[in-house]
């Protein structure tokens, strides 16, 4: 929740303090535009006035500007306690809408340095560092998530390098098989022994042919006589 001054700071003269009740009073009634009007009124004759800082900022969540907000806030850290406690816990607040969760712990421990007791600050001081402690576990999950699908990317990239250097290689093979002079079966002659039979029995069949000339040749001259 938003704290609001219940006890104003002491200033001098009347006009001042009499704005900033005006600006709480209106702020209670959520006319936030005229409670506005109110303080940035008293804090022109008090610019340094940590309690207008406060109650302007309380303005500036309302209508979430939360960077502004927290410029306020900060502004308002400067004075005395219980301020300081309160202005912390706004600043916790307002850290947390940006969800800078652990700017807004910080606030909230520095808040609790000042009043150990507040329970409305423990409370948030938990419920943000169990918020963190979600977020940083969720990340964790993503990264392992992320570094699994790195490596599952990887082991198939490297499985799809394997087979193509193993297609290559087969091809190579083949190529390398069809270049080599095939080699004769078992029991089947190669070419050149084929080559070598067929010439000898070529070589033969002339033999043989010169051979049976010449046997025709002695018969003619030896003719058998008939009986």
């Amino acid at each position: 929740m938003i704290w609001m001054i219940l006890v104003m700071t002491v200033i001098f003269g009347g006009q001042p303090g009499a704005k900033n009740a005006k600006g709480n009073e209106l702020y209670q009634q959520k006319k936030y535009d005229e409670a506005l009007m109110a303080y940035e009124e008293a804090q022109a004759d008090e610019p340094d006035n940590p309690s207008l800082h406060y109650n302007i900022g309380n303005i500036l969540y309302q209508r979430e500007k939360y960077p502004e907000a927290i410029q306020a806030y900060k502004k308002a850290l400067n004075s005395e306690k219980p301020l300081n406690n309160q202005a912390y816990y706004n600043l916790g607040n307002s850290l947390y809408r940006l969800g800078q969760l652990k700017e807004s712990i910080e606030a909230y421990k520095r808040g609790l340095r000042i009043q150990s007791d507040d329970t409305d600050m423990k409370y948030n001081l938990e419920f943000v560092q169990r918020q963190l402690q979600d977020q940083q576990d969720q990340q964790d999950q993503q990264d392992q998530q992320d570094q699994q699908d790195q490596q599952d990317q990887q082991d198939q990239q490297d499985q799809q390098d394997q087979q193509d250097q193993q297609d290559q290689q087969d091809q190579q093979d083949q190529q390398d098989q069809k270049d080599q002079p095939q080699q004769p079966q078992e029991g089947e002659l190669s070419s050149e022994e084929a080559e070598r039979l067929l010439n000898a029995l070529n070589q033969d069949e002339k033999d043989l042919q010169k051979q049976l000339r010449k046997q025709g040749a002695v018969n003619q001259t030896n003719p058998k006589k008939d009986w």
